[in-house]
C-alpha cells in the first residue's frame, strides 16, 4: 500500500511540470506571433505620425522568441519571454542613427516602454497593448510593410 502511495506522489510530481508546461505555451499561442504591428499611442500620446513598428517572431534563440521593429528612427531588436499575460524582453539592441529631436525623444519613450513591459492583451479591437511601469503601449495591426492596415478576409 506505501509503494502506492509513493508511486501516485511520484506520478502526481512529474505530471505537474509537464501541465505548466503545456498551459504556458498555450497561452503564448494565443499571442499574436509573426504579426506585424504598429504603436499608435504611448501612455495615451498618439505617435501616429512615426512609423514605431513591433513584431514578435515564433523563432526561438536561446529559449526565448525574437522580437524587433523600427523605433521610430532606429531599428531594433531583442529577445521576447511571453507566458499568460507575461511579457518581458530582454537584451534589447538598436541602431545607432541619429534623428529630429522629436522622433529621438518618441524613440525614447517607446524603448523605455519596451524595456519595462511585463504585461499583454489583445483588446476587444484585436490591438495589441503592452503594459509596463514606464507605460502603456497601444499597437495596432499592419500589413507587412508596417503601414497599410491589415485587411481581415
Amino acid at each position: 500500500m506505501m509503494r502506492i502511495v509513493f508511486l501516485a506522489l511520484g506520478l502526481a510530481l512529474l505530471a505537474e511540470p509537464a501541465a505548466a508546461q503545456y498551459a504556458v505555451q498555450s497561452a503564448a499561442r494565443n499571442f499574436p506571433f509573426d504579426k506585424p504591428f504598429r504603436v499608435i499611442s504611448i501612455s495615451g500620446f498618439d505617435v501616429q505620425k512615426q512609423t514605431i513598428t513591433f513584431t514578435v517572431s515564433k523563432t526561438q534563440k536561446d529559449g526565448r522568441y525574437q522580437s524587433s521593429g523600427n523605433a521610430g528612427c532606429n531599428n531594433w531588436t531583442a529577445g521576447a519571454a511571453v507566458a499568460d499575460d507575461q511579457f518581458e524582453v530582454s537584451e534589447l539592441g538598436t541602431t545607432k542613427k541619429t534623428c529630429t529631436k522629436t522622433m529621438m525623444t518618441t524613440e525614447g519613450a517607446f524603448l523605455t516602454t519596451l524595456k519595462s513591459a511585463h504585461k499583454w492583451k489583445v483588446d476587444d479591437k484585436g490591438r495589441l497593448i503592452v503594459e509596463g511601469e514606464a507605460g502603456r503601449l497601444l499597437l495596432t495591426s499592419v500589413g507587412a510593410d508596417g503601414k497599410k492596415p491589415d485587411k481581415k478576409r
